[in-house]
Parts: structure tokens; C-alpha cells; sequence
């Protein structure tokens, strides 16, 4: 299982619905389906739906790289727009 952000103190992720909307809106630019994005990914259909519905990945740089490279997205324009996701949910926490 991918590392997605959670609540502070609790194990259930927190949705973005905003980010969700972008991959959803990027797949289908793409023309991909969702299962065919998952495999491009390396992630099973859950996985992707859990993207999807803005769940965000982080701290897996792999898992991060193989999103990019399916979504056709520069990795480091793609890591600095989830960084301010993990760091508003970091300072949360504290």
C-alpha cells in the first residue's frame, strides 16, 4: 500500500478533491481509462480510484515518478504542486 496523507493522529487519508479533479481531467486528456492508467502506474484500480478521488501520494518517489511519466507531467512541476498539499497537512499535525 502507497503512503497517502492522513489525518494527525489518524489513519484515514484526507481527500483533495482538487487534486483528484486533476488527474481525473489529465487522464482523460490523455485518453486513458482508469485501469489503463493504473497499469501504466504500477498501482492496482483501487489505488487509482483512490487518486481519483483525491486521495494524495507522498513521501514515494517512485510511486510519484510513475504518476508523472502516466500523466505526461514534468516530476518536479508535479512534486512542487503536491508539496504545498503535504505541508499544510504537516503543519496540522504539529
Amino acid at each position: 500500500m502507497h503512503a497517502f496523507l492522513t489525518q494527525p493522529g489518524g489513519h484515514l487519508p484526507i481527500p483533495v478533491p482538487a487534486f483528484g479533479d486533476s488527474i481525473r481531467r489529465r487522464r482523460l486528456e490523455l485518453g486513458l481509462n482508469c485501469a489503463r492508467a493504473a497499469a501504466m502506474t504500477g498501482i492496482d484500480r483501487a489505488h487509482w480510484n483512490a487518486l481519483e478521488a483525491g486521495w494524495v501520494p507522498r513521501g514515494n518517489e517512485r510511486l510519484l515518478r510513475s504518476l508523472a511519466g502516466t500523466l505526461q507531467i514534468n516530476y518536479d512541476v508535479f512534486v512542487n504542486a503536491i508539496a504545498p498539499l503535504e505541508a499544510h497537512f504537516t503543519e496540522t499535525a504539529a
